[in-house]
């Protein structure tokens, strides 16, 4: 008998709940009961079942699971920007905390050239639960997976919002950070004060740049410069040698983002400007390249975990809010920032 000839071993057969309720000696439905995060069913029932299905091999499937409950328990990220550090780590606490309820995350990228609405769409064909929208540029058009009350999909942005727009949004106060970072510099002494900015067609960069003006007009100050591009490395290095270049020297720059500080942090050294003793430097997020020894960056955290989970609770009941849900930043002091002594005027 040759190879060819041999006969085919048998295909190998799925092993179902059915195959696991009878293992364990339980019903069907405490199988799957055993098997959904939060269901009401007893320690002891649960550890016969797991014991049953890891002997058997069993694995739940989730498709089948999904066309008796009408729930794919799948989440979209659709995310714009992937060269701010800030996101990717945002994406990376949203997928733990979406596995923590039974959920899986769905990532997307979006083009921001494109109406984020096409990718929403897109991601509807994956009969998702949910949509979460990270900073992209949106035009006036509301971005929408039909009528929730009629069984639409819920979604929701998170870290911007459409000023005067009726839809779900949970977002750092980027306003009062802003106004806090002038805050941290005029109590540095400063009094050149530059703000280089991100994508000025972003709720981010307006929200931050309207409170740093804001804050300085109020001490008597302008605005030394405030050019803005993009929320990236090079763009904060571009700027800050543009500004030097100009003859606009700043004794205090506020970086619309950490990535971009960084980059006026390596333009400076690059000049030969002392940080803080010559120029004062704030960033806003607070990524981990920040801490870094090389840069040890003071910065305004965004409370990412509070954040997440006022974005999940909001998806678990998603009725549009009259405004963006709204967390204050944290001051995180490190070593870019002149410290002052306002009692005795000294640096």
């Amino acid at each position: 008998m040759t190879k060819a000839d041999a006969p085919s071993s048998p295909p190998t057969q799925r092993v179902t709940s059915h195959d696991v309720s009878r293992e364990a000696g339980v019903s069907q439905s405490a199988v799957s009961r055993a098997f959904t995060p939060g269901a009401h069913i007893s320690p002891e029932t649960r550890q016969r079942v797991l014991e049953a299905a890891r002997k058997l091999g069993y694995q739940p499937n989730a498709i089948a699971r999904s066309l008796v409950t009408q729930r794919s328990g799948i989440v979209a990220l659709i995310v714009g920007d992937l060269h701010n550090p800030f996101y990717p780590q945002a994406l990376s606490q949203f997928a733990q905390a979406l596995e923590h309820r039974g959920k899986r995350a769905l990532l997307l990228t979006h083009d921001a050239r494109r109406d984020v609405q096409e990718t929403l769409d897109a991601a509807s064909r994956y009969q998702i639960e949910a949509a979460i929208v990270f900073p992209t540029r949106l035009n006036s058009t509301l971005p929408s997976l039909g009528d929730v009350s009629k069984g639409g999909v819920p979604v929701l942005l998170f870290n911007r919002h459409l000023p005067g727009r009726n839809l779900l949004s949970v977002a750092c106060d980027n306003y009062a950070g802003g106004r806090l970072a002038a805050q941290v510099l005029l109590d540095a002494g400063a009094t050149q004060l530059a703000f280089i900015g991100g994508d000025p067609e972003t709720s981010t960069h307006q929200d931050r740049l309207r409170g740093f003006e804001e804050r300085l007009r109020e001490a008597g100050l302008d605005l030394l410069a405030a050019p803005s591009h993009a929320f990236q490395y090079d763009w904060g290095v571009q700027a800050t040698l543009d500004l030097h270049a100009a003859g606009h020297v700043p004794d205090a720059v506020f970086g619309a983002n950490d990535i971009v500080a960084i980059g006026v942090l390596d333009a400076l050294r690059q000049l030969g400007r002392r940080v803080p003793e010559d120029v004062s430097v704030i960033g806003f997020d607070d990524i981990q390249e920040s801490a870094r020894l090389a840069y040890r960056l003071t910065t305004i955290r965004q409370p990412l975990e509070i954040m997440i989970e006022d974005a999940l609770r909001a998806l678990d009941d998603p009725r549009p809010g009259n405004g963006p849900s709204l967390h204050p930043g944290e001051l995180i002091w490190r070593d870019t920032v002149k410290r002052y002594d306002t009692a005795k005027g000294q640096t």
